[in-house]
């Protein structure tokens, strides 16, 4: 080989090094140009780091339903009385899913799950792909953010869903015997029922009955008054359509249900009225179904700001009478001709409890329809002391399961406080009249005769004999002064 061509190769080698050493030089100008840019960004602005790290968690926040609702119950009832918003034997949806202290009900759930899958022959697979088609609208039904993963949320809603539905299905058909089969123990249902109208343990009504609506489970039949009921309703569901998803009769087995017990339940709902009315969820349910007797009855404005009423004894004492009112529904209270008529009400540490929750669910998705609001208020101002409680139950309004008037008393006072009172009173009228009739003079005289010198039938005649004796000694004496 010639020394030109060895040359010419040692040439384009060292230009072939050399570019690519301009190349290196060239990049590691610009990487220590965009570093150094860095850093001056840097110096300019320190926000950048935080402002990455909240774009980080603002950018997967979902935009807030504006259909909800099951809340949290708000801190100013909670502390009252936080157990009475706590269930204590069965977590029924996510909010309370999980507590170690309600372990021991997941299995008995688990086999009602199973039982539900048998009897509405569904199949895993069906019932899994049901509920993940509803799982956003199941979610934007609580107020808080479900922070549960999708498969745990549906897991959870497949066995509470089969649970509950299940169970209306037993109690409708009158197949109690199959739930102590399952339970083994008669008195678990009791307490089911108790943890099932708590405010923080619900799940969205429209998934129970779209549920419902998709299998087919026989039902032997409620009873024969309510079978005549769900056939009336059945005639009217078309004029009813749009007022609240799904079948009529759905609505009657949830009312069923829900009026099971005499203590908090009430008669003569009305299922077609309860309907229209779009209930959520099983409390919602209960608020309707003692609301169900009032014809939309406006809210009265006499009294913008309600004044306080004397007491119960206070008014007896001014000759107000007190009497049950014929009314099954809690809230229809009435004064009429001296007589304030009061539906009858039980007062026990399970009715406490219920009546929290349905102040606390009304006081976050009904505040500006509270009768119940309004009317523990009413009932909290006409009880102060046990003799209130006693004048009551002798007049057969108050049932007081707890033996004890001083507690029942304090349980009045102590519902009504925390509770935010819209600008007008449901009973506003109701509060003006009272206050009228007690202001007059002739009313107390009247009934200071009645109570002191007439309250008994023998008292009464002693008074009375009393008076003739006194009007014969008057004439006796007229007639010796005249002789």
């Amino acid at each position: 080989m010639s020394d030109n061509h060895k040359e010419g190769r040692k040439d384009a080698k060292e230009s072939s090094e050399t570019e690519e050493n301009v190349e290196e030089q060239q990049l590691f100008i610009k990487d220590s140009a965009a570093a150094d840019d860095d850093h001056h960004r840097d110096i300019e602005n320190p926000h950048i780091p935080l402002l990455a790290s909240l774009r980080k968690k603002l950018d997967p926040l979902s935009p807030l339903s504006s259909h909800y609702s099951i809340y949290k119950v708000p801190r100013r009832l909670l502390v009252k009385k936080p157990s009475a918003y706590a269930p204590s034997f069965v977590s029924i949806g996510p909010m309370h899913h999980g507590r170690k202290d309600l372990e021991a009900m997941e299995e008995y759930k688990q086999r009602f799950f199973a039982r539900f899958l048998q009897r509405a022959q569904l199949s895993l697979e069906e019932y899994l792909v049901f509920v993940k088609e509803r799982e956003e609208k199941l979610r934007s039904y609580y107020a808080d953010t479900i922070l549960l993963e999708s498969d745990k949320l549906v897991e959870i809603v497949m066995v509470d869903a089969a649970f509950i539905v299940l169970l209306l299905v037993i109690f409708a058909g009158g197949e109690m015997a199959e739930c102590c089969r399952i339970f083994n123990r008669p008195y678990y249902m009791s307490n089911i029922m108790e943890d099932m109208f708590l405010l923080e343990n619900q799940l969205p009504l429209f998934i129970l009955e779209d549920l419902f609506a998709k299998v087919e489970i026989q039902i032997d039949s409620l009873s024969e008054e309510e079978a005549d009921e769900g056939v009336k309703g059945q005639e009217d569901v078309e004029e009813t359509k749009g007022g609240g998803g799904g079948d009529l009769f759905f609505t009657e087995l949830v009312c069923h249900f829900v009026n099971l017990r005499g203590d908090i339940g009430t008669k003569g709902y009305d299922p077609i009225k309860v309907k229209n009315r779009k209930i959520e969820h099983f409390l919602d349910c209960l608020w309707a179904c003692h609301l169900s007797s009032k014809k939309d009855s406006p809210v009265k404005k006499e009294l913008q700001i309600p004044s306080r009423i004397p007491t119960a004894t206070e008014l007896h004492q001014a000759g107000v009478r007190f009497a049950k009112h014929s009314s099954t529904h809690l809230l229809d209270i009435e004064f009429k001709d001296g007589v304030l008529s009061i539906p009858h009400m039980f007062m026990g540490d399970y009715t406490e409890t219920i009546y929290r929750n349905l102040l606390a669910f009304e006081q976050c998705h009904y505040l500006d329809d509270s009768w119940f609001t309004a009317y523990f208020s009413f009932m909290d101002q006409l009880i102060d002391t046990p003799k209130d409680i006693d004048l009551l139950v002798e007049c057969g309004i108050i049932e007081n399961t707890l033996g004890d008037s001083l507690q029942a008393a304090n349980i009045f006072n102590s519902l009504a406080q925390g509770l935010l009172m819209t600008g007008e009173s449901h009973y506003a009228h109701l509060r003006k009249q009272l206050l009228t009739y007690y202001k007059v003079p002739w009313h107390k005289w009247k009934a200071a005769l009645r109570q002191n010198y007439f309250n008994t039938p023998w008292a009464g005649i002693s008074v009375i004999a009393a008076v003739i004796l006194l009007l014969l000694t008057v004439v006796q004496t007229v007639f010796s002064v005249i002789s």
